[in-house]
């Protein structure tokens, strides 16, 4: 009975430690690179710059010393939009007790069941772009929203409206989780502040590939009056609607929301002029920060940084400062400094966390397609606009 007591202990003893154990015992070591795992659609988003403000982000902490006198490495994984591949790659990174924390994914979709996994391994998680509320709805305490939320977008560009005198507004949104919290938001925001919605329509996500889909929207829409439609929709399928609308001679301006802040947007060419929508970040905005990040980004990398290379870069240099501040790479201690941080200036606004997670008072940047390129929109400008309806000049 000793012997076996005594042999149970020692391969209790010798048993490898759970993964989370196991990570953060050697944080505590505080020995080798500081890893972070990126989930991310590496090989389908190819025409974001998301990899560049990443590795930018990484190369400027290792020349400041890292974190704590350890370099800082990412480890890249592609989630390939999937919700089955973006959980194996979450149970990846849970199970390799070097990885202190996450940065991903893309989609909400993907994001929102990948957290609990994240959380469940003691990992911290920074997702630069999930705007699904959901995300953090679920009472995880190592889980970050370094974005808005939809609900965010839809009640500012409701304001926006507003601003510009649009009183009467059509809606078209995409039947996801995404276009319909946009355009709920919206019309709560709008029955608030004046902004009646007088048409609503919706369409199908595999509604793309023909802009003809979107005709019979079009050509309802054009006997009723309105001053301005709200798309609150994703690209390509969103600028499909745009091309559809501009060939029916509906002239009305159209906003949309931060899905639409892509080139495919501009690929609609002439019909999209004059379309304005929201972002994360434009790199003609005036603050300091914005400046010097983006000029340091064109002498590196020739062009201009995109919302992509900002949230990436802000998403580095977010976890190297709370793990700076925290002096400890210990997820535990990390999420506690993150908690912590109040008006942490990034490229992309100021970070202030609420106690989910959430990021408090995170306005939106709004942009216009003028020239074929998305122009910085100064809040200066937005002086109210004279009444139209769905046939008036834009």
């Amino acid at each position: 009975m000793r012997t076996t007591v005594l042999l149970i202990l020692l391969l209790t003893a010798c048993a490898p430690k759970p993964p989370r154990e196991e990570r953060a015992a050697r944080a505590a070591k505080g020995a080798g690179d500081v890893v972070i795992g990126v989930a991310w659609p590496w090989a389908a988003r190819r025409e974001i710059r998301y990899a560049e403000g990443l590795r930018m982000a990484v190369e400027e902490a290792n020349a400041a010393g890292g974190v704590l006198g350890r370099r800082v490495r990412l480890v890249e994984r592609d989630d390939k939009e999937s919700v089955d591949e973006g959980r194996l790659v979450a149970q990846q990174f849970g199970a390799d007790p070097d990885v202190v924390a996450v940065i991903g994914h893309l989609q909400s979709y993907v994001a929102v069941p990948a957290a609990g996994i994240y959380d469940l391994s003691g990992l911290v998680m920074v997702s630069p772009t999930a705007t699904d509320p959901e995300l953090t709805s679920q009472g995880y305490r190592r889980v970050f929203r370094a974005t808005f939320t939809e609900r965010e977008v839809g009640r500012q560009m409701a304001d926006h409206a507003a601003a510009r005198g649009y009183r009467r507004v059509a809606i078209c949104y995409i039947r996801n989780r995404y276009g319909r919290g946009l355009a709920n938001a919206f019309e709560e925001r709008g029955g608030e502040i004046g902004v009646a919605v007088v048409a609503r329509q919706s369409y199908d996500p595999s509604d793309q590939g023909d802009a003809l889909a979107f005709a019979p929207i079009v050509r309802e829409w054009k006997d009723l009056e309105f001053d301005a439609v709200f798309l609150a929709g994703e690209v390509p399928s969103a600028a499909e609607f745009v091309v559809e609308a501009r060939r029916q001679g509906l002239r009305a301006p159209i906003l949309g929301g931060d899905a639409m802040s892509s080139d495919a947007l501009l690929a609609a060419g002439a019909a999209a002029e004059g379309t304005t929508v929201a972002t994360v970040f434009h790199p003609d905005e005036p603050r300091p920060e914005v400046r010097r990040f983006a000029a340091e980004f064109r002498r590196r990398y020739g062009v201009a940084p995109d919302a992509g290379s900002a949230l990436g870069y802000d998403a580095v240099r977010l976890l190297v400062s709370a793990m700076r501040d925290a002096k400890s790479t210990d997820p535990e201690a990390v999420a506690r400094a993150l908690h912590a941080t109040r008006g942490w200036g990034g490229v992309t606004g100021a970070f202030t966390f609420a106690p989910n997670g959430d990021l408090v008072a995170r306005p939106i940047v709004r942009t216009v397609v003028r020239g074929g390129r998305f122009e910085y929109l100064p809040e200066a400008t937005l002086a109210r606009a004279p009444a139209r309806g769905a046939g008036g000049a834009p």
